[in-house]
């Protein structure tokens, strides 16, 4: 599988951003919020984060919207597309799986389960974190527009710009979410631009590190039935 890269960034945060360019080793784009004020405004991240999706490689299985915090596995995006490889042309994905909130008590447990089967992936019905998401191309226009209902609302939960993602994925295209086990990705812990700062520590489940090479996974210890994309 091809797999197309953009940075969702803001210009703040413009030496954090190429720092992920630099080490991601392709042509990722870098698509900067328009406005030069940070803020916490879900319909401002909404609308830099459509425009990373907009970014995606047309000839590409998959873009990846990657945030511009964040810490990256060594040969991430080879590494990847030797994952996508195994989930075939349809499924959600995320590299990232949290140790904050949502439901820790349930992730655990499935990381758990995963690495006594010696798996490298494990599941959830809806996506909950956003620093690297994957998904099919032929699927963003629509999911774009789905999710602005969401985003419009500007209600919580629904206004944030990852659940709105998840949203649609879940109740329109009846996907579940599949996570790479071990996580590639990592937040840098740098502040954040968005008032993310209180409550549980952002960080993930076993990353991988950047000196780790994401192409010495074994992405075919897939679970039993393999990677059904449906829930």
């Amino acid at each position: 599988m091809k797999l197309s890269v953009s940075i969702m960034a803001h210009p703040v945060r413009q030496e954090a951003a190429e720092y992920v360019q630099d080490k991601l080793g392709c042509n990722a784009t870098i698509v900067y919020d328009t406005n030069p004020v940070p803020s916490a405004d879900k319909k401002q991240r909404w609308a830099n984060g459509r425009r990373a999706w907009e970014a995606a490689d047309s000839s590409a299985d998959y873009h990846m919207v990657i945030q511009d915090d964040v810490l990256v596995a060594g040969n991430l995006i080879a590494g990847l597309e030797k994952a996508l490889d195994v989930l075939g042309p349809d499924g959600l994905v995320s590299a990232y799986t949290g140790t904050g909130r949502p439901d820790q008590f349930t992730i655990r447990r499935k990381l758990r389960d995963a690495a006594a089967r010696g798996e490298s992936w494990i599941y959830t019905g809806l996506l909950y974190w956003g620093p690297a998401i994957i998904a099919p191309v032929y699927t963003i226009e629509d999911m774009l527009d789905w999710s602005e209902k969401y985003v419009g609302l500007n209600k919580p939960p629904r206004s944030n710009y990852d659940y709105a993602i998840g949203a649609f994925y879940k109740y329109e295209m009846g996907w579940r979410c599949w996570y790479t086990a071990p996580s590639l990705v990592d937040h840098r812990g740098l502040p954040s631009l968005v008032g993310h700062d209180t409550g549980p520590v952002r960080k993930a489940h076993n990353f991988l590190g950047e000196d780790g090479d994401a192409l010495t996974v074994d992405w075919t210890k897939t679970p039993k039935g393999g990677l059904v994309p449906y829930l």
